[in-house]
């Protein structure tokens, strides 16, 4: 995670390092309001143009929320959903995927959401997720740590019997290639738009961005009232001057963006 944070962010982290020292946070109220100020902050700071993203889901078309946390996302994505379409989530940390479970048990739309406790990577079998005890944000894969079950996504929608993907959100703390290597068929199949957070300091979003841009997909900066797309220099300038932003990916042809309307 990047050490240039916006002020906001600081703040509600320093208060989540005290408050969980001081034993608040186990509490049902502490549980309460650590969500609320995480879901406020991610509403109205972080993620203010969501909506937009709606546009590429079309009639029966699928989303996949990689590092789903405690659903922010998953919640907005089971509204858009019609049809046989369906909102994979996968959080492979146990708190998160409990406050996860917990949320989408009270969504009104809770049958269009499959819950997974696993990580996506380039390949299934087992891996080590880090824990970060200060920033329950903060966990990635890694050397040492927790063993949990990892998934590529090209066998969980293999599995499913290949419905059209729309849209795969990934937040995954510089694992984003190995999410994306273990979709390469689920790339080329459906070309979904692709959400990816991507970090100033972290190797891992380099070697991404030049992943993705090897396979004709373009950055854009999701804001309020659309989309701007980006050079690469123009996203390179933004993560200095942000720290980290969800970045949105879309397949182009012949230097254009497909644009679903």
């Amino acid at each position: 995670m990047s050490q240039r944070l916006p002020l906001f962010q600081n703040i509600l982290l320093r208060l989540h390092i005290l408050v969980k020292r001081s034993g608040f946070l186990a509490s049902t109220p502490g549980q309460w309001l650590f969500e609320t100020a995480y879901l406020f902050y991610k509403r109205f700071f972080e993620a203010r143009g969501i909506g937009v993203l709606q546009r590429w889901i079309p009639p029966d078309g699928w989303i996949i929320d990689v590092g789903a946390n405690i659903g922010f996302f998953t919640r907005y994505f089971a509204h858009w959903v019609h049809g046989s379409g369906r909102v994979i989530a996968l959080e492979p940390e146990s708190v998160n995927f409990n406050r996860l479970q917990r949320r989408m048990a009270a969504h009104p739309r809770r049958d269009k959401a499959e819950l997974l406790q696993v990580a996506a990577a380039e390949k299934n079998g087992w891996g080590w997720l880090q824990c970060n005890p200060d920033h329950p944000a903060d966990h990635r894969l890694s050397h040492s740590g927790i063993p949990v079950p990892l998934s590529a996504l090209d066998t969980l929608m293999a599995e499913r019997g290949w419905p059209r993907v729309a849209l795969i959100k990934i937040d995954v703390q510089g694992a984003e290639e190995r999410v994306l290597m273990g979709g390469k068929e689920l790339i080329r199949r459906f070309s979904p738009a692709l959400l990816v957070e991507l970090t100033l300091d972290d190797p891992g979003s380099l070697r991404t961005m030049t992943l993705l841009a090897s396979c004709n997909y373009q950055p854009h900066r999701v804001v309020r009232d659309g989309i701007q797309p980006l050079t690469m220099n123009e996203l390179t300038i933004l993560l200095e001057k942000k720290g980290y932003i969800d970045c949105l990916y879309l397949y182009c042809v012949d230097s254009l963006a497909i644009d679903p309307s």
